[in-house]
């Protein structure tokens, strides 16, 4: 009887496994440890695939932010140009026809003062006699008056027609007053009487002069 039992008991408890279910067990296992390596491969393939697109996509949005910066530069660029080169000619435009005014109006008042300047040089005060001496000396004031008022005008035109003013230098054309600081506006009628007198006296003298001759050739006297 005890030989009964010891011999169910083996049969309960064996020594050791069957040699094809250890196999089966470690072939899958081992088969899982694979399939567990290639994805794990395939995740950091895929990782590095995802990566590389990445940095494209980076390089693409750089380059692109790029282009766009080039074509806002461009068109500003362009913008500003064709501003300051229409505004620039119009200006120009404008200029030249001032300019043109500018020399005409230049080269009449240097005639006139030229034609002014003859005339003071003109005046010889040593030949003045004694007799004549306040006459011509009004004659001469009369002329000096008359230069000066010529100068002024022709100065304050030339003004008018500058259009870059505080670009003139050292030899800026200024109005004149007269002696002591006086202007014509200031003189009063009796020396505009006087002026008169100066000059309309020599071409009545001139005239009666003339008109004496006249009647002399022909026998009138």
């Amino acid at each position: 009887m005890a030989g009964n039992f010891t011999d169910l008991d083996l049969s309960k408890h064996p020594d050791s496994e069957d040699p094809a279910v250890v196999d089966a067990a470690a072939g899958r296992l081992e088969k899982q440890k694979e399939d567990i390596a290639d994805k794990v491969a395939n995740a950091a393939e895929e990782i590095e695939r995802l990566r590389l697109r990445q940095d494209e996509l980076e390089y693409a949005k750089q380059a692109l932010e790029e282009l766009n910066r080039k074509q806002d530069s461009y068109d500003q660029g362009k913008k500003d140009i064709l501003a300051s080169l229409s505004r620039s000619i119009l200006q120009m435009e404008k200029d030249e026809v001032r300019a043109a005014r500018m020399v005409e109006l230049l080269g009449s008042t240097r005639a006139k003062f030229k034609d002014l300047l003859a005339e003071i040089h003109d005046i010889h005060e040593e030949r003045w006699s004694e007799s004549e001496f306040e006459a011509e000396l009004d004659r001469a004031l009369a002329l000096i008056e008359n230069a000066r008022m010529v100068y002024n005008k022709s100065v304050a035109k030339i003004d008018a027609e500058s259009w870059q003013r505080g670009e003139r230098g050292a030899g800026e054309l200024a109005p004149l007053d007269g002696p002591g600081g006086s202007s014509l506006a200031n003189k009063g009628f009796g020396f505009w009487l006087k002026v008169g007198i100066a000059i309309a006296l020599p071409i009545v003298l001139g005239m009666s002069a003339l008109a004496a001759a006249y009647l002399w050739v022909s026998g009138g006297w």
